[in-house]
């Protein structure tokens, strides 16, 4: 796995875990349950769901905001 994957992994992991609010632990429940129903990984899925703000716009809102404070080394230009 690339330093990159890794650290968006990390990320991820980082967000769902210290995210408090309620419609964002929603939408994630609802990305795992898809995730899962279509056969790909949770993170494969994520980064989907960042690629296309339409369907969860509050949860890519809020974790490109979160990424922006904690941004991994290897996610600088």
């Amino acid at each position: 796995m690339a330093p990159l994957e890794e650290d968006f992994i990390k990320l991820v992991d980082s967000f769902v875990v210290e995210t408090r609010d309620q419609k964002i632990l929603d939408e994630i429940s609802q990305l795992d349950r898809e995730s899962r129903l279509l056969g790909i990984s949770f993170y494969d899925m994520y980064c989907l769901v960042l690629q296309d703000e339409t369907k969860h716009k509050i949860l890519t809102s809020e974790f490109k905001h979160y990424m922006g404070l904690k941004k991994p080394a290897t996610f600088v230009a």
